[in-house]
């Protein structure tokens, strides 16, 4: 598939998100479409290629182009599923729609200043493949904590599920009757798909197995309520771009607002907390604020003169 066909089906999800529910007829997509040169070369937009463009839309990304009758207007069915913010069809949507428009602005690119894309990326299409395929895979694995000359580590695992996290890339997998374990791709040395086949279970929700954990640690601690209060300057970044989507605003005063959570305390969340610096106290749980207080404590004593 050409790259200049992926760009014309996200500007066209893109032209017709942006008509909102009341939807955009034919003709109107067809003056958008002739206005943009880089794609239609001044030619018509004809009903029979729009026709094929809508129904590869959804094959491809899952989203679906209905028509409201009384008008002749096309419109996003599922918008919700499409604005989402944890949604995956949204993060694919925007990560195209993001290139398509960058492309089209190409002069602008020097001022234009990108965060590199999610380290492990060369195994990516490997692990789809064995995913959609339902085929194990073999992996050498060199994880951090390995002394220098340490020979690697070697996995024959069940691959369900691939999540990013601060820019790197993991995959959640059933190594034999162990667990599941997150591997992160920037450690793999190299990988193989293997013959054998594996089984995923119907019940799994990767969304729902990581829904009470902040990040990629998994913890056996049950998840809970946890409060933080930060600095009303501060609340605004967390309006703006929650920790979590289990966030709630418990309280708002002239100086402080506190939020809370439901999730595990794991050292993912420790070092998010961290990050916020001394605009954040954490009230409950105790014994994360006594392990927050531990840390703040040695840090104290690390710059201490």
């Amino acid at each position: 598939m050409s790259k200049n066909l992926i760009n014309k089906y996200i500007w066209l999800v893109d032209t017709i998100y942006q008509a909102g529910s009341t939807g955009i007829t034919l003709s109107e997509i067809s003056k958008k479409w002739k206005k943009n040169d880089r794609l239609s070369d001044g030619e018509e937009y004809p009903r029979r290629t729009f026709m094929h463009h809508k129904d590869d839309i959804w094959d491809i990304f899952g989203i679906e182009i209905g028509c409201h009758k009384s008008t002749n207007s096309y419109y996003i069915v599922d918008r919700e599923d499409v604005s989402d913010a944890s949604g995956f069809r949204r993060w694919m949507y925007e990560t195209m729609s993001l290139n398509n428009h960058i492309n089209e602005n190409a002069q602008l690119r020097e001022r234009l200043l990108l965060e590199d894309n999610p380290s492990g990326g060369e195994f990516l299409s490997t692990i789809l493949e064995a995913m959609r395929d339902s085929k194990m895979i073999t992996f050498d694995y060199r994880a951090f904590w390995m002394e220098e000359g340490q020979c690697a580590s070697l996995f024959h695992v069940e691959p369900y599920a691939l999540k990013v996290f601060k820019r790197r890339w993991y995959l959640l997998a059933k190594y034999g009757d162990s667990p599941l374990k997150v591997y992160a791709l920037d450690r793999f040395l190299n990988i193989d798909i293997e013959f054998e086949d594996f089984e995923m279970p119907a019940d799994f929700n990767a969304e729902a197995y990581f829904s009470t954990c902040f990040g990629i640690i998994l913890s056996d601690d049950e998840p809970q309520t946890i409060k933080l209060k930060v600095s009303n300057y501060q609340a605004n970044y967390l309006r703006s771009l929650p920790l979590h989507h289990s966030q709630k605003e418990l309280e708002h005063t002239d100086e402080h607002t506190i939020f809370s959570f439901f999730l595990r305390p794991t050292f993912d969340l420790t070092q998010e907390i961290l990050s916020l610096g001394e605009t954040v106290e954490v009230m409950e749980p105790q014994t994360l604020r006594k392990e927050m207080a531990r840390i703040g404590q040695a840090m104290a004593k690390k710059h201490r003169g």
